[in-house]
């Protein structure tokens, strides 16, 4: 997995709140498709889940914990 990408997004949810993969895909300037693998790699690793408004993405307590860690290489 991208671990930028995979960052990008978790902070882009955490600004926006939630987020359809199209809606990720054009803020971050990337392929649906790129989106959607990122966003199912988040979701089974328990960062982030679908809402109950259909379609969109936001962060679990996991993902948000995530974002606020500092960005170790």
């Amino acid at each position: 997995m991208d671990r930028d990408l995979q960052r990008t997004v978790l902070e882009t949810l955490a600004e926006h709140g939630q987020l359809s993969v199209s809606a990720l895909a054009e803020t971050l300037d990337r392929h649906p498709v790129t989106i959607d693998r990122q966003c199912y790699d988040l979701q089974t690793d328990g960062y982030i889940v679908i809402a109950s408004s259909g379609g969109t993405y936001k962060l679990t307590t996991k993902g948000r914990s995530r974002v606020n860690e500092p960005d170790v290489e």
